[in-house]
Protein backbone atom coordinates (compact mmCIF):
# COMPACT_ATOMS: atom_id res chain seq x y z
CA UNK A 1 0.00 0.00 0.00
CA UNK A 2 1.37 3.43 -0.88
CA UNK A 3 2.09 6.05 1.74
CA UNK A 4 -0.69 8.21 0.34
CA UNK A 5 -3.17 5.43 1.26
CA UNK A 6 -1.72 4.33 4.61
CA UNK A 7 -3.07 6.46 7.49
CA UNK A 8 -0.73 4.96 10.10
CA UNK A 9 3.04 5.31 10.39
CA UNK A 10 5.22 2.23 10.25
CA UNK A 11 5.95 0.64 13.63
CA UNK A 12 8.90 2.11 15.48
CA UNK A 13 11.05 0.24 18.01
CA UNK A 14 12.75 3.50 19.00
CA UNK A 15 10.28 5.56 21.03
CA UNK A 16 11.33 8.82 22.70
CA UNK A 17 12.70 8.03 26.15
CA UNK A 18 12.03 11.39 27.83
CA UNK A 19 8.24 11.05 27.59
CA UNK A 20 5.85 8.09 27.58
CA UNK A 21 4.53 6.71 24.27
CA UNK A 22 0.97 7.90 24.96
CA UNK A 23 2.11 11.42 25.78
CA UNK A 24 4.37 11.44 22.72
CA UNK A 25 1.50 10.42 20.42
CA UNK A 26 -0.85 12.94 21.99
CA UNK A 27 1.75 15.70 21.69
CA UNK A 28 2.41 14.84 18.04
CA UNK A 29 -1.28 15.09 17.14
CA UNK A 30 -1.64 18.34 19.09
CA UNK A 31 1.28 19.74 17.10
CA UNK A 32 -0.50 18.66 13.94
CA UNK A 33 -3.68 20.44 15.06
CA UNK A 34 -1.78 23.71 15.53
CA UNK A 35 -0.39 23.38 12.02
CA UNK A 36 -3.82 22.74 10.51
CA UNK A 37 -5.25 25.85 12.16
CA UNK A 38 -2.32 28.00 11.07
CA UNK A 39 -2.41 26.49 7.58
CA UNK A 40 -6.03 27.59 7.15
CA UNK A 41 -5.12 31.08 8.32
CA UNK A 42 -2.09 31.19 6.03
CA UNK A 43 -4.18 30.22 3.01
CA UNK A 44 -6.61 33.04 3.67
CA UNK A 45 -3.80 35.57 4.04
CA UNK A 46 -1.86 34.33 1.00
CA UNK A 47 -4.75 35.31 -1.25
CA UNK A 48 -6.16 38.25 0.71
CA UNK A 49 -2.96 40.19 1.41
CA UNK A 50 -1.79 40.87 -2.18
CA UNK A 51 -5.32 41.93 -3.14
CA UNK A 52 -5.37 44.29 -0.15
CA UNK A 53 -2.14 45.92 -1.30
CA UNK A 54 -2.72 45.86 -5.07
CA UNK A 55 -6.48 46.49 -5.28
CA UNK A 56 -7.66 48.30 -2.15
CA UNK A 57 -4.52 50.31 -1.42
CA UNK A 58 -3.67 50.73 -5.14
CA UNK A 59 0.03 49.94 -4.77
CA UNK A 60 2.15 48.32 -7.49
CA UNK A 61 4.32 45.24 -7.67
CA UNK A 62 7.38 47.21 -6.61
CA UNK A 63 5.83 48.32 -3.32
CA UNK A 64 4.32 44.90 -2.71
CA UNK A 65 7.79 43.45 -3.24
CA UNK A 66 9.21 45.89 -0.68
CA UNK A 67 6.57 44.87 1.88
CA UNK A 68 7.21 41.19 1.22
CA UNK A 69 10.95 41.83 1.52
CA UNK A 70 10.41 43.41 4.92
CA UNK A 71 8.30 40.43 5.98
CA UNK A 72 10.98 37.99 4.83
CA UNK A 73 13.74 39.87 6.62
CA UNK A 74 11.69 40.18 9.80
CA UNK A 75 10.86 36.47 9.69
CA UNK A 76 14.53 35.62 9.24
CA UNK A 77 15.61 37.72 12.22
CA UNK A 78 12.75 36.69 14.51
CA UNK A 79 13.00 32.99 13.61
CA UNK A 80 16.72 33.02 14.33
CA UNK A 81 16.27 34.91 17.61
CA UNK A 82 13.47 32.63 18.84
CA UNK A 83 15.26 29.48 17.63
CA UNK A 84 18.51 30.45 19.34
CA UNK A 85 16.67 31.33 22.54
CA UNK A 86 14.81 28.02 22.39
CA UNK A 87 18.03 25.99 22.03
CA UNK A 88 19.95 27.87 24.71
CA UNK A 89 17.38 28.96 27.29
CA UNK A 90 13.68 28.03 27.14
CA UNK A 91 12.11 25.95 24.38
CA UNK A 92 8.46 26.19 25.50
CA UNK A 93 8.52 29.94 26.15
CA UNK A 94 10.09 30.64 22.77
CA UNK A 95 7.59 28.38 20.99
CA UNK A 96 4.47 29.97 22.49
CA UNK A 97 5.78 33.51 21.99
CA UNK A 98 6.58 32.86 18.34
CA UNK A 99 3.12 31.36 17.77
CA UNK A 100 1.43 34.48 19.16
CA UNK A 101 2.83 36.80 16.48
CA UNK A 102 0.49 35.60 13.70
CA UNK A 103 -2.80 36.43 15.49
CA UNK A 104 -1.34 39.83 16.42
CA UNK A 105 -0.55 40.42 12.74
CA UNK A 106 -4.09 39.41 11.74
CA UNK A 107 -5.48 41.91 14.25
CA UNK A 108 -3.39 44.66 12.64
CA UNK A 109 -4.96 43.82 9.27
CA UNK A 110 -8.37 44.58 10.78
CA UNK A 111 -7.37 48.16 11.55
CA UNK A 112 -8.31 50.87 8.98
CA UNK A 113 -6.53 49.81 5.74
CA UNK A 114 -3.26 51.61 5.09
CA UNK A 115 0.16 50.77 3.72
CA UNK A 116 1.87 51.32 7.11
CA UNK A 117 -0.50 48.86 8.81
CA UNK A 118 -0.02 46.36 5.96
CA UNK A 119 3.75 46.63 6.38
CA UNK A 120 3.53 46.18 10.17
CA UNK A 121 1.34 43.10 9.76
CA UNK A 122 3.82 41.65 7.26
CA UNK A 123 6.70 42.26 9.68
CA UNK A 124 4.89 40.57 12.59
CA UNK A 125 3.24 37.71 10.71
CA UNK A 126 5.94 36.89 8.21
CA UNK A 127 3.87 37.71 5.13
CA UNK A 128 6.88 37.11 2.94
CA UNK A 129 5.22 34.70 0.48
CA UNK A 130 8.61 33.03 0.03
CA UNK A 131 7.30 29.57 0.69
CA UNK A 132 4.71 27.39 2.37
CA UNK A 133 4.04 27.49 6.07
CA UNK A 134 6.19 24.37 6.39
CA UNK A 135 9.20 26.17 4.96
CA UNK A 136 8.76 29.53 6.54
CA UNK A 137 6.10 31.41 4.61
CA UNK A 138 3.08 33.14 6.18
CA UNK A 139 3.27 32.69 9.94
CA UNK A 140 6.38 30.52 9.72
CA UNK A 141 8.41 32.26 12.42
CA UNK A 142 7.82 29.40 14.86
CA UNK A 143 8.67 26.64 12.38
CA UNK A 144 12.29 25.95 13.49
CA UNK A 145 11.14 25.38 17.07
CA UNK A 146 8.20 23.26 15.99
CA UNK A 147 10.54 21.18 13.81
CA UNK A 148 12.75 20.51 16.84
CA UNK A 149 9.76 19.58 19.03
CA UNK A 150 8.33 17.24 16.41
CA UNK A 151 11.69 15.55 15.90
CA UNK A 152 11.89 14.93 19.66
CA UNK A 153 8.44 13.34 19.80
CA UNK A 154 9.09 10.91 16.92
CA UNK A 155 11.52 8.12 16.12
CA UNK A 156 14.40 8.53 13.64
CA UNK A 157 12.97 5.53 11.76
CA UNK A 158 9.64 7.29 11.12
CA UNK A 159 10.72 10.93 11.18
CA UNK A 160 10.61 11.54 7.42
CA UNK A 161 7.14 9.96 7.36
CA UNK A 162 5.95 12.36 10.07
CA UNK A 163 7.49 15.37 8.35
CA UNK A 164 5.71 14.31 5.16
CA UNK A 165 2.40 13.90 6.99
CA UNK A 166 2.75 17.30 8.68
CA UNK A 167 3.69 19.05 5.45
CA UNK A 168 0.87 17.30 3.61
CA UNK A 169 -1.73 18.20 6.22
CA UNK A 170 -0.75 21.84 6.50
CA UNK A 171 -0.69 22.07 2.70
CA UNK A 172 -4.23 20.73 2.50
CA UNK A 173 -5.42 23.19 5.13
CA UNK A 174 -3.63 26.09 3.40
CA UNK A 175 -5.21 25.09 0.08
CA UNK A 176 -8.64 25.05 1.72
CA UNK A 177 -7.92 28.47 3.19
CA UNK A 178 -6.89 29.78 -0.23
CA UNK A 179 -10.07 28.36 -1.77
CA UNK A 180 -12.21 29.96 0.93
CA UNK A 181 -10.50 33.28 0.22
CA UNK A 182 -12.38 33.45 -3.07
CA UNK A 183 -15.60 34.39 -1.25
CA UNK A 184 -16.43 37.07 1.29
CA UNK A 185 -14.84 40.43 1.93
CA UNK A 186 -11.21 40.98 2.81
CA UNK A 187 -12.23 41.97 6.34
CA UNK A 188 -14.06 38.65 6.76
CA UNK A 189 -10.96 36.78 5.57
CA UNK A 190 -8.75 38.51 8.11
CA UNK A 191 -11.25 37.95 10.97
CA UNK A 192 -11.28 34.23 10.18
CA UNK A 193 -7.47 34.18 10.05
CA UNK A 194 -7.34 35.87 13.47
CA UNK A 195 -9.67 33.31 15.07
CA UNK A 196 -7.84 30.35 13.54
CA UNK A 197 -4.33 31.53 14.44
CA UNK A 198 -5.35 32.42 18.00
CA UNK A 199 -6.88 28.95 18.40
CA UNK A 200 -3.56 27.39 17.37
CA UNK A 201 -1.84 29.10 20.31
CA UNK A 202 -4.42 27.68 22.72
CA UNK A 203 -3.92 24.14 21.38
CA UNK A 204 -0.13 24.45 21.63
CA UNK A 205 -0.33 24.98 25.39
CA UNK A 206 -0.90 21.24 25.85
CA UNK A 207 2.07 20.07 23.71
CA UNK A 208 4.83 18.40 25.80
CA UNK A 209 8.22 20.08 25.33
CA UNK A 210 11.45 18.63 26.69
CA UNK A 211 13.56 20.93 28.86
CA UNK A 212 17.06 21.92 27.72
CA UNK A 213 20.22 22.99 29.54
CA UNK A 214 20.30 26.75 30.03
CA UNK A 215 23.32 28.60 28.68
CA UNK A 216 24.56 25.74 26.47
CA UNK A 217 26.21 26.21 23.04
CA UNK A 218 26.28 23.99 19.92
CA UNK A 219 29.29 21.69 19.55
CA UNK A 220 31.90 22.14 16.80
CA UNK A 221 30.35 19.26 14.87
CA UNK A 222 26.90 20.83 15.11
CA UNK A 223 28.23 24.19 13.97
CA UNK A 224 29.71 22.53 10.86
CA UNK A 225 26.40 20.88 10.00
CA UNK A 226 24.50 24.12 10.60
CA UNK A 227 26.86 26.09 8.33
CA UNK A 228 26.36 23.70 5.43
CA UNK A 229 22.58 23.69 5.66
CA UNK A 230 22.56 27.48 6.10
CA UNK A 231 24.58 27.92 2.90
CA UNK A 232 22.20 25.76 0.87
CA UNK A 233 19.30 27.56 2.53
CA UNK A 234 20.68 30.92 1.46
CA UNK A 235 20.58 29.97 -2.23
CA UNK A 236 17.22 28.27 -1.85
CA UNK A 237 15.84 31.45 -0.29
CA UNK A 238 17.30 33.71 -2.95
CA UNK A 239 15.63 31.66 -5.69
CA UNK A 240 12.28 31.67 -3.88
CA UNK A 241 12.46 35.39 -3.16
CA UNK A 242 13.01 36.19 -6.80
CA UNK A 243 9.86 34.48 -8.00
CA UNK A 244 7.46 32.96 -5.45
CA UNK A 245 5.97 36.25 -4.12
CA UNK A 246 5.24 37.40 -7.68
CA UNK A 247 3.53 34.37 -9.17
CA UNK A 248 0.06 35.61 -8.18
CA UNK A 249 0.85 39.26 -9.11
CA UNK A 250 2.27 37.98 -12.43
CA UNK A 251 -1.11 36.58 -13.42
CA UNK A 252 -3.01 39.54 -11.92
CA UNK A 253 -0.95 42.21 -13.70
CA UNK A 254 -0.12 40.51 -17.01
CA UNK A 255 -3.19 38.35 -17.63
CA UNK A 256 -5.83 40.23 -15.59
CA UNK A 257 -7.09 37.18 -13.70
CA UNK A 258 -9.75 38.05 -11.11
CA UNK A 259 -9.50 37.01 -7.46
CA UNK A 260 -12.11 34.16 -7.52
CA UNK A 261 -10.37 32.57 -10.53
CA UNK A 262 -6.89 33.03 -9.04
CA UNK A 263 -8.08 31.44 -5.83
CA UNK A 264 -9.02 28.29 -7.78
CA UNK A 265 -5.67 28.10 -9.59
CA UNK A 266 -3.75 28.73 -6.36
CA UNK A 267 -5.76 26.01 -4.66
CA UNK A 268 -4.91 23.56 -7.46
CA UNK A 269 -1.21 24.39 -7.21
CA UNK A 270 -1.30 24.07 -3.42
CA UNK A 271 -3.10 20.72 -3.56
CA UNK A 272 -0.65 19.25 -6.06
CA UNK A 273 2.29 20.51 -4.03
CA UNK A 274 0.71 19.16 -0.87
CA UNK A 275 0.23 15.65 -2.25
CA UNK A 276 3.75 15.63 -3.67
CA UNK A 277 5.35 15.63 -0.20
CA UNK A 278 3.82 12.22 0.48
CA UNK A 279 6.36 10.69 -1.88
CA UNK A 280 9.31 12.03 0.17
CA UNK A 281 9.81 8.80 2.19
CA UNK A 282 9.75 6.80 -1.07
CA UNK A 283 12.22 9.18 -2.74
CA UNK A 284 14.51 9.03 0.29
CA UNK A 285 14.37 5.21 0.44
CA UNK A 286 14.89 4.81 -3.31
CA UNK A 287 17.46 7.48 -4.16
CA UNK A 288 18.51 9.14 -0.89
CA UNK A 289 17.67 12.64 0.26
CA UNK A 290 20.40 14.41 -1.74
CA UNK A 291 19.44 12.91 -5.10
CA UNK A 292 15.79 13.58 -4.30
CA UNK A 293 16.54 17.28 -3.89
CA UNK A 294 18.68 17.44 -7.02
CA UNK A 295 16.08 15.76 -9.22
CA UNK A 296 12.97 17.62 -8.08
CA UNK A 297 14.52 21.07 -7.90
CA UNK A 298 16.27 20.61 -11.22
CA UNK A 299 12.89 19.95 -12.83
CA UNK A 300 11.44 23.05 -11.11
CA UNK A 301 14.28 25.14 -12.54
CA UNK A 302 13.52 23.87 -16.05
CA UNK A 303 9.85 24.88 -15.77
CA UNK A 304 10.77 28.35 -14.50
CA UNK A 305 12.92 28.98 -17.58
CA UNK A 306 9.93 28.32 -19.89
CA UNK A 307 7.10 29.95 -17.92
CA UNK A 308 7.45 33.67 -18.90
CA UNK A 309 7.64 32.86 -22.62
CA UNK A 310 4.41 30.89 -23.04
CA UNK A 311 0.73 31.81 -23.30
CA UNK A 312 -1.81 31.80 -20.46
CA UNK A 313 -2.87 28.13 -20.52
CA UNK A 314 0.63 26.55 -20.43
CA UNK A 315 1.74 29.23 -17.96
CA UNK A 316 -1.07 28.22 -15.62
CA UNK A 317 -0.16 24.54 -16.03
CA UNK A 318 3.45 25.33 -15.07
CA UNK A 319 2.27 27.48 -12.16
CA UNK A 320 0.22 24.57 -10.85
CA UNK A 321 3.11 22.10 -11.23
CA UNK A 322 5.93 24.28 -9.89
CA UNK A 323 5.22 24.02 -6.12
CA UNK A 324 5.08 20.21 -6.20
CA UNK A 325 8.55 19.94 -7.72
CA UNK A 326 10.01 22.45 -5.31
CA UNK A 327 8.68 20.87 -2.09
CA UNK A 328 8.53 17.13 -2.88
CA UNK A 329 11.84 16.41 -1.13
CA UNK A 330 11.36 18.92 1.71
CA UNK A 331 10.47 16.34 4.42
CA UNK A 332 13.59 14.34 3.60
CA UNK A 333 15.71 17.52 3.84
CA UNK A 334 14.16 18.38 7.23
CA UNK A 335 14.80 14.87 8.50
CA UNK A 336 18.40 15.01 7.26
CA UNK A 337 19.01 18.27 9.13
CA UNK A 338 17.63 17.21 12.52
CA UNK A 339 19.14 13.73 12.18
CA UNK A 340 22.62 15.24 12.06
CA UNK A 341 22.12 17.36 15.20
CA UNK A 342 21.44 16.49 18.85
CA UNK A 343 18.03 17.54 20.16
CA UNK A 344 19.28 20.67 21.92
CA UNK A 345 20.87 22.01 18.71
CA UNK A 346 17.96 21.31 16.37
CA UNK A 347 16.00 24.47 17.03
CA UNK A 348 19.07 26.65 16.45
CA UNK A 349 20.04 24.61 13.38
CA UNK A 350 16.59 24.89 11.81
CA UNK A 351 16.41 28.57 12.75
CA UNK A 352 19.80 29.35 11.22
CA UNK A 353 18.79 27.57 8.02
CA UNK A 354 15.52 29.49 7.89
CA UNK A 355 17.18 32.81 8.70
CA UNK A 356 19.70 32.34 5.89
CA UNK A 357 16.96 31.36 3.48
CA UNK A 358 14.60 34.20 4.34
CA UNK A 359 17.34 36.79 4.68
CA UNK A 360 18.41 36.03 1.12
CA UNK A 361 14.77 35.93 0.03
CA UNK A 362 14.25 39.42 1.43
CA UNK A 363 16.89 40.96 -0.82
CA UNK A 364 15.78 38.88 -3.79
CA UNK A 365 12.13 39.86 -3.30
CA UNK A 366 12.95 43.56 -3.45
CA UNK A 367 14.83 42.99 -6.72
CA UNK A 368 12.12 40.68 -8.08
CA UNK A 369 9.44 43.37 -7.72
CA UNK A 370 11.67 45.90 -9.47
CA UNK A 371 12.49 43.48 -12.32
CA UNK A 372 8.87 42.43 -12.82
CA UNK A 373 7.65 46.02 -13.04
CA UNK A 374 10.58 47.95 -14.58
CA UNK A 375 13.07 45.56 -16.27
CA UNK A 376 11.75 42.38 -17.89
CA UNK A 377 9.19 39.82 -16.78
CA UNK A 378 11.60 36.97 -17.55
CA UNK A 379 14.34 38.13 -15.12
CA UNK A 380 12.82 36.69 -11.90
CA UNK A 381 12.07 33.39 -13.64
CA UNK A 382 15.57 32.96 -15.10
CA UNK A 383 17.24 34.03 -11.85
CA UNK A 384 15.09 31.53 -9.97
CA UNK A 385 16.22 28.70 -12.24
CA UNK A 386 19.90 29.60 -11.99
CA UNK A 387 20.06 29.88 -8.21
CA UNK A 388 17.91 26.79 -7.64
CA UNK A 389 20.30 24.78 -9.82
CA UNK A 390 23.28 26.05 -7.83
CA UNK A 391 21.46 25.13 -4.62
CA UNK A 392 21.09 21.55 -5.84
CA UNK A 393 24.79 21.41 -6.74
CA UNK A 394 25.84 22.51 -3.25
CA UNK A 395 23.89 19.68 -1.63
CA UNK A 396 26.04 17.23 -3.61
CA UNK A 397 29.21 19.22 -2.86
CA UNK A 398 28.60 19.37 0.90
CA UNK A 399 26.97 16.03 1.64
CA UNK A 400 27.85 13.68 -1.24
CA UNK A 401 25.44 12.03 -3.67
CA UNK A 402 23.99 9.85 -0.93
CA UNK A 403 24.56 12.07 2.12
CA UNK A 404 27.52 9.95 3.14
CA UNK A 405 29.92 12.80 3.94
CA UNK A 406 28.06 13.73 7.14
CA UNK A 407 26.25 10.61 8.40
CA UNK A 408 23.24 10.69 10.68
CA UNK A 409 24.20 10.70 14.36
CA UNK A 410 22.63 8.60 17.10
CA UNK A 411 19.95 10.11 19.30
CA UNK A 412 21.41 12.02 22.21
CA UNK A 413 20.40 11.25 25.78
CA UNK A 414 17.67 13.47 27.23
CA UNK A 415 18.59 16.52 29.28
CA UNK A 416 16.88 17.37 32.49
CA UNK A 417 17.68 21.04 33.14
CA UNK A 418 14.69 23.32 33.28
CA UNK A 419 13.90 25.34 30.22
Amino acid sequence: MSIAQDPTPPPSPDRPTWVGPTAARRGTWLLLATRVLRGLAAGLITIGFPYLVLSELHAGALLLGAIYAGGALSTALLAYAFGRFASRSAMRTAYLASLALLPIACFVLLLPPSLPFAAIASLLGGFSATGSLASGGVGGIEMPIQTAILSDLTSPLTRTWWFSLFTFTVGISAALGALAAGVGTLEQLFVAALVLSASSVAVALAVPVRSIVRGRHPSARSRGVIRRFATTGLLNGFSAGLLTPFLIPFFVLYFGIARPEMAVYTTAASLLGTFSVLVAPFLEARWGWVLSIVGTRGAAAALAVLMPFVSLVPALAMYIALPSLRVAALPAQQSALVGRLPYSDRSEGAATNQAARLGAASAATAFGGFALEDVAVSVPFLGYALTLSLNAYLYVRFFGWHGERIPTMDETSPTTDAG
